[in-house]
């Protein structure tokens, strides 16, 4: 038996994996342990469950895998150091650099502290546009492609483009910090009053809202040729990072000042994001171009933080040349746990086949006992329908909105349909009330469509699977008074297909519903509110549940109603 265990630390979205004779037993985000969204620790709890589902002890694990290379941040930070270290805060900038690799040099030790003496195994660190490419094709389950990574930094580089075959990567170009269009897109994040390193999506979502304005100051800043990508840094100073990046002067001379948080959004700051995206879009969509004429391959796979704009990925799908483009559900930092683990398993047991797993729900699940007794505890009431996913759909077709909490977590940002908000499609009036009364978070924000896979075609443009909310398809005309709340503003949408075989439930509930209104949709949304993670347990769910205005939960074989208020 061979046991690699992947972590990933230190910067953000931390997270564990264990690979077990060639196979993913589980991988977890720390984060929905934690309820700390983004949490960057040390992830001891994911390290735990990924031991205890995989029903080893950690004297078993033969490899630890790291996604990154310690010694290269280091080297590479004092290098660009002469950028910023006279400048205000510096310094300070430099030094928690630093410390940041050697706690990730350290990562063994601290592996060692929490499992206990008897983890005797050796850590190999891997470099992290190669864990980001790992993980990519190990689930697109493509035998050859290209590669495209794409992210903020990771040791130095920023993207790297390549071809996978015969066992085998072959890297064609790479892009180097401060080429950086994960920086890029955060200063731009900052800049419209959002959180960087965390509300990028929200860019994404508004941009559909405005007028490329600024689109050519924007395509001075981010740029790429050949395969690779330049960011104009007299215009955009990045070398402090995520947090610190700055326009300059003439930037914010012509695009106006920092949005305040939480003050209005203008039609200025959706400008500012339209043309953002655009420059962002025009670049990528250059990279995959080239891409695809140097490798000569058919199909993409896409990876790295940048990789989850789903926007930027439908249009690469439609333009860029390739037959089939898989991006990565887990592209954010998270899936490289998955990807060290798989990285270091082709360099010390080749001989081993990996298993290519049928998807990302890898993370706990819980048994009807385990549920009771939280309703138990909670003093709840509940009931058990004879056929729920009917019920559910009944409730949605009312009106409801349901939250679903059923089976085995999903591993990343892209992969709903276990953890889960359900609404009806057909309201034009439910992106609204879903927003407000539920996710409490801004109005502009759109909704997946949760769409039975074999009449994805019916209603969105050139869709057949796609399993995952990581690509937008343009609704067909016709279609979209039919699903108005899950059609942004652009006419398209972010579509995940549900086939029986992936997920029965889910499509039971979906496949009820289209038996009931004639429409095979669903409103779908993560379950959370806005500032927290995905619902990892019932605990969890009933939290969420009691304290939004959310109507039923289901916890299969559970239905829990809430009691209308008294007049």
């Amino acid at each position: 038996m061979t046991a690699i265990l992947g972590i990933n630390c230190y910067k953000h979205d931390a997270a564990a994996a264990l690979l077990l004779d060639g196979q993913l037993v589980a991988a977890a985000d720390e984060e929905r342990f934690r309820r700390i969204k983004h949490y960057p620790g040390y992830p001891e709890k994911a390290i735990e469950y990924v031991i205890a589902e995989a029903s080893i002890t950690p004297d078993q694990i033969d490899h630890i895998a790291f996604y990154m290379l310690p010694s290269l941040i280091m080297r590479e930070n004092i290098s660009y150091s002469r950028h910023y270290l006279l400048k205000r805060g510096g310094i300070h900038f430099l030094l928690s650099q630093l410390n940041g690799a050697r706690r990730m040099r350290d990562i063994g030790r601290t592996a060692r502290s929490h499992l206990g003496a008897g983890l005797n195994a050796p850590v190999s660190f891997a470099p992290h546009h190669m864990a980001h490419a790992e993980a990519a094709v190990f689930f697109s389950g493509f035998d050859s492609t290209a590669v495209l990574t794409i992210d903020g930094v990771g040791e130095r580089d920023t993207s790297i483009l390549a071809s996978y075959g015969n066992n085998r990567f072959t890297i064609h170009s790479s892009s180097r910090f401060p080429g950086s269009p994960g920086i890029y897109y955060s200063a731009v994040t900052r800049h419209l009053g959002f959180i960087p390193d965390n509300d990028e999506y929200k860019v994404m979502g508004l941009s559909s809202y405005g007028e490329p304005e600024f689109l050519d100051i924007f395509r001075k800043i981010i740029s790429s040729n050949q395969g690779r990508i330049s960011v104009n840094t007299r215009m955009l100073d990045i070398h402090r990072g995520v947090h610190e990046s700055s326009f300059s002067r003439s930037v914010l001379k012509a695009i106006g000042p920092p949005r305040r948080p939480g003050s209005e959004i203008t039609d200025l700051h959706k400008n500012i994001a339209c043309s953002a995206q655009r420059a962002l879009e025009e670049t990528v969509l250059s990279m995959a171009r080239y891409l695809s004429a140097i490798s000569r391959m058919d199909r993409l796979v896409i990876s790295g933080g940048v990789g989850l704009n789903c926007v930027m990925n439908g249009m690469i799908e439609r333009e860029a040349g390739f037959l089939e483009v898989y991006p990565f559900p887990a592209s954010h930092d998270a899936g490289t746990s998955i990807g060290a683990a798989l990285h270091v398993h082709r360099k010390f047991y080749p001989e081993i086949p990996l298993v290519q797993p049928e998807g990302v729900l890898l993370g706990p699940s819980f048994t009807e006992d385990e549920i009771l007794d939280v309703m138990r505890m909670a003093r709840l009431s509940w009931e058990r329908p004879d056929n729920l996913p009917d019920k559910v759909a009944e409730l949605i077709e009312q009106g409801k909105i349901v939250a679903l909490f059923n089976g085995r977590m999903e591993f990343g940002p892209r992969a709903l349909g276990n953890r889960s908000i359900l609404a009806d499609p057909r309201r034009d009036d439910m992106k609204d009330i879903v927003n407000s009364v539920v996710k409490h978070r801004e109005p502009f924000r759109p909704f997946c469509p949760s769409c039975l896979e074999e009449h994805s075609g019916e209603y969105f443009e050139n869709c057949g699977r796609a399993p995952y909310m990581i690509k937008t398809y343009p609704v067909f005309p016709e279609k979209i008074r039919e699903i108005p709340s899950v059609t942004h503003v652009d006419g398209t949408a972010r579509v995940q297909t549900v086939s029986r075989k992936t997920n029965p439930f889910y499509y039971d509930v979906i496949e009820s519903f289209y038996r009931r209104t004639g429409v095979p949709v669903v409103l779908n949304t993560s379950f959370n509110i806005k500032g927290e993670p995905i619902v990892a347990t019932p605990v969890d769910a009933v939290r969420c549940f009691y304290g939004t205005g959310i109507d039923a939960l289901i916890m299969p074989p559970f239905l829990l109603l809430k009691k209308p208020a008294e007049e």
